[in-house]
């Protein structure tokens, strides 16, 4: 065989040889992704569309049938992350708006208990500032009181509020309109200004909660 059959054979065996270097494809190769690509993603087309987000109805959870509706699209989301039921993110609504107003009435008890704490506070510091002459006080206090009562008639229910009626400046304050009143009618010759009940009596009415 002369050397150019040799190589005319070398290439006819390198073009059909199974050791070839020129890759094929195998169908049933398991590829994976990587960072450029590829991979066994399905790109035909056929996958599944995205399910769309469940719109829960929470109107069942409130008796007043109202509701947030940012709190509700918020609470949706959450419950949607979870694939809730319709019934199931109902129940979380009524725990939720349960757990909410035990927590408020908490804070309004201890709200109240704190400012009933600070009202006997106000008391005491009064007593505490007039020592001896808390009496004498009080008494001449009250009598300014009936004098405002005229024009005002609700008074004492506004020295009611927020212990107002216990604190010693506005103690202080209606002693002097008692004491301004009763210098008026001196000096026009008059009677001065009196209560018809007692001084015991007056301080009893415009302080209840100092006689506790």
């Amino acid at each position: 065989m002369t050397m150019a059959e040799d190589l005319t054979q070398g290439t006819n065996d390198n073009t059909t040889s199974a050791d070839s270097s020129t890759p094929t494809t195998d169908a049933n190769t398991n590829t994976q992704d990587t960072i450029l690509g590829g991979g066994s993603a399905d790109t035909s087309g056929n996958q599944e569309p995205p399910t769309e987000p469940t719109v829960y109805d929470f109107t069942q959870a409130f008796d007043s049938g109202e509701v947030d509706q940012t709190i509700a699209a918020d609470f949706s989301k959450l419950l949607n992350s979870v694939g809730a039921t319709q019934d199931q993110a109902v129940e979380m609504a009524k725990f939720g708006n349960k757990y909410a107003t035990d927590l408020v009435t908490a804070y309004e008890e201890k709200r109240q208990d704190a400012l009933i704490e600070q009202y006997k506070g106000y008391a005491e510091h009064t007593k505490e500032v007039l020592g001896n002459k808390y009496d004498e006080t009080v008494g001449k206090a009250g009598a300014g009181i009936e004098l405002i009562e005229k024009t005002i008639p609700n008074i004492r229910e506004i020295l009611a509020e927020n212990g107002l009626g216990n604190r010693i400046e506005i103690v202080r304050v209606f002693e002097k309109i008692a004491d301004m009143a009763a210098e008026d009618n001196n000096a026009g010759g008059g009677q001065p200004t009196g209560s018809t009940q007692s001084e015991d009596a007056i301080r009893r009415n415009l302080y209840p909660s100092m006689f506790k």
